[in-house]
């Protein structure tokens, strides 16, 4: 007996999965992925003038290093964190 995959849940309970209608749109950038809820948390987390130079300067980084690959087209919420790279590279 196989398990249906949903949003939710992902593939076979693995991580979840976003289709296109709830993917945000972000100015001026291409391959960054969030959704609605994730776009709005770290709007209320940062503000918006630290996220967009975070989101900018992570989507440089996604288009420059060869590291960035594996990263295209999947969701970057966690790329975002209060301890991560990103967030202190532009607080900092």
């Amino acid at each position: 007996m196989q398990k249906e995959s949903s949003i939710e849940n992902g593939k076979k309970g693995g991580r979840p999965k976003y289709e296109n209608a709830i993917k945000v749109t972000i100015p001026d950038t291409e391959l960054i992925t969030l959704t609605q809820a994730q776009y709005k948390i770290l709007l209320k987390k940062y503000g918006s003038d630290v996220l967009n130079k975070a989101i900018l300067l992570f989507e440089e980084w996604l288009k420059s290093s060869p590291e960035g690959i594996k990263y295209k087209g999947k969701n970057n919420y966690g790329h975002f964190r209060s301890d991560g790279w990103v967030i202190n590279s532009v607080i900092n």
